[in-house]
C-alpha cells in the first residue's frame, strides 16, 4: 500500500469520523428516536471512535514501518544477490574443473603420440600405444564435452548476477553481502511489516465500512429505495 493511499485512506474517514461522532453526541436530533435508538448509536459512535483511534495510532507509526520496510527491501536485495553470487562461483568453479581435466587430458594424448611416434621410429610393435592412444582421444573428447556443457549455465549465472546487482542499490557483491541480515532478523523484521501491512489495510477497511454507511444514511429516501 502507497504512503499516498494510506494519507487518503486518513483524510477520507476524518470526515465520517466527525458525523458518527455527532450523531450519536446528539441523539435527540433525530426524529422520533427512541431510547434503544439512543443507545444504539452511542455504542455505535463508541466503536467508531475505537475504529478511527486505531486507524490513527496505525498511522502515526506510518514513518518508522516505512523505514523498517525500506531496510527489509534492501536485505532481501542483499540476500538476493548474495545468492545469485554464489550460485555463479560454483558455476564458475564447475567450468575450471571441466577445463583442468581438458588440460590433463591434451597432456595425456600428447605424450601418448609422442610415444607411439617414438615407437614407430624404432621399428617396434606400436599396436599397443596406439590403442592407448586411441582411448586417451576418446577420453578427451568426453572431457571436452562436459566442458561444452559447463560453458552455459557458468554464462547465465553471471549474467543472472549482473542483472540482480544492476536492479539493486548495491554497486558490488561485496557492497551487498556487508548489508546481509541473519536469517532470524531478516524472518522477524519480515513478520513485523507484514503484520503492520495487515494490521493497516484491516483498520481502514472497518473505517471504509463506517464511512460508505454514513453515506449511504444521508442519502435522500427517493435515493435508496
Amino acid at each position: 500500500m502507497s504512503v499516498k493511499a494510506l494519507k487518503s485512506g486518513v483524510a477520507g474517514v476524518e470526515a465520517v469520523k466527525a458525523g458518527v461522532a455527532a450523531k450519536a453526541a446528539a441523539p435527540g436530533a433525530m426524529p422520533e428516536a427512541t431510547a434503544s435508538a439512543t443507545a444504539m448509536g452511542a455504542e455505535e459512535g463508541a466503536e467508531a471512535e475505537q475504529a478511527f483511534a486505531r486507524l490513527e495510532r496505525l498511522y502515526a507509526q506510518l514513518p518508522a514501518m516505512e523505514e523498517k520496510g525500506a531496510a527489509l527491501a534492501r536485505a532481501r536485495s542483499a540476500a538476493e544477490v548474495d545468492g545469485l553470487a554464489k550460485a555463479a562461483a560454483y558455476r564458475a568453479a564447475e567450468l575450471v574443473r571441466a577445463e583442468t581435466l581438458v588440460a590433463e587430458a591434451e597432456a595425456c594424448v600428447c605424450e601418448a603420440e609422442a610415444a607411439l611416434a617414438r615407437s614407430e621410429a624404432a621399428g617396434g610393435d606400436a599396436a599397443e600405444k596406439a590403442a592407448h592412444l586411441g582411448d586417451l582421444r576418446l577420453a578427451l573428447m568426453a572431457a571436452g564435452t562436459q566442458r561444452g556443457l559447463k560453458v552455459g549455465p557458468a554464462q547465465n549465472a553471471e549474467r543472472a548476477l549482473a542483472r540482480a546487482l544492476e536492479a539493486s542499490p548495491f554497486d558490488t557483491v561485496e557492497e551487498a553481502r556487508a548489508a546481509l541480515l541473519p536469517v532470524e532478523s531478516l524472518a522477524a523484521l519480515s513478520a513485523e511489516v507484514q503484520a503492520y501491512q495487515a494490521d493497516y489495510a484491516e483498520a481502514l477497511a472497518v473505517c471504509q465500512q463506517l464511512e460508505d454507511g454514513e453515506e449511504s444514511e444521508g442519502l435522500p429516501q427517493s435515493a435508496t429505495s
